[in-house]
């Protein structure tokens, strides 16, 4: 990226994705201690962003967040080397990812964040996924489990694997991509969120690795769509522990919630301080 060039970041997850704590945890940190970038621009309205930072700093869990389906919130920051980046939350609550997909279209706010961006961060939250059974995996079913399938009227809802993909078409469609080659902008970085809620074992595996595990058509889909150094597969824990709603995280009142918080990044490395690691969802290293 060229010196003075602005790097617009797009955010999106759907509802309990884990952007409510990475908005509070970036504005918080953004405000507190860092030497590396600095907030030049926020909301005129920062009482979503506050309301997390504070709830965190009571040592509670900020809960599900609900905005206005017409805001917008941007944070604009800026590195040692002047490059300006800018945060875009179009739908912080996260419930309009899900309209998108249903409806098969994209209101005004999200086409105009969809054109400026250059960058999207995708959150997905692996370990509330739903695996695909099959043959494979559950086996033959017995009679009275056919019966109880047969008669359940629930109309068919699309998998975990195809509603991603199908979010990431529309997105590209919006875009006006060209798919006569592999994308290179917008980059993506593809967030697996509560990344402390991962089994021992998952969490010593690359994040890349088990999004391949857990949604394999995806990964397959952005494998083939994006360019290898357009894209990244990137674990977060924002909080670094499960907080409660009512009861307070004493430590986490002690040690304050900048001093929470990691990512693994697309090589496996654990870095703790998220400030520092602003640069990998930036320059998606």
């Amino acid at each position: 990226m060229a010196l003075n060039e602005e790097n617009t970041i797009l955010i999106i997850g759907g509802p309990n994705s884990g952007k409510t704590h990475f908005g509070g945890q970036l504005y918080g940190r953004l405000n507190t201690r860092s030497n590396h970038f600095k907030m030049i621009s926020q909301p005129e309205d920062i009482t979503i962003f506050k309301e997390v930072w504070d709830k965190l700093n009571e040592g509670k869990s900020a809960g599900h967040t609900h905005v206005d389906m017409h805001k917008t919130l941007e944070l604009q920051i800026e590195d040692e080397n002047g490059i300006k980046s800018t945060f875009t939350f179009p739908d912080y609550g996260g419930e309009q990812i899900k309209s998108i997909v249903n409806d098969r279209r994209l209101n005004q706010i999200w086409k105009e964040q969809i054109e400026k961006s250059n960058s999207w961060l995708l959150f997905i939250r692996l370990h509330e996924i739903v695996l695909i059974e099959d043959i494979v995996n559950r086996g033959i079913p017995n009679q009275e489990i056919l019966q109880l399938r047969n008669s359940d009227k629930n109309p068919m809802k699309l998998s975990d694997i195809a509603f991603y993909i199908e979010l990431l078409q529309i997105l590209i469609f919006a875009k006006q991509v060209s798919k006569k080659s592999l994308v290179n902008t917008p980059k993506l970085s593809v967030v697996i969120s509560c990344w402390d809620l991962l089994t021992k074992k998952e969490q010593k595996e690359l994040p890349r690795e088990i999004l391949a595990k857990k949604l394999p058509g995806l990964y397959d889909f952005i494998q083939t769509t994006w360019e290898k150094n357009a894209f990244q597969v990137i674990g977060l824990s924002s909080t670094e522990k499960s907080l409660s709603n009512e009861t307070p995280d004493m430590d986490f009142i002690k040690k304050g919630p900048e001093n929470f918080g990691y990512i693994i990044n697309n090589i496996g490395e654990k870095k703790n301080d998220l400030t520092l690691t602003i640069a990998s969802f930036v320059e998606n290293k």
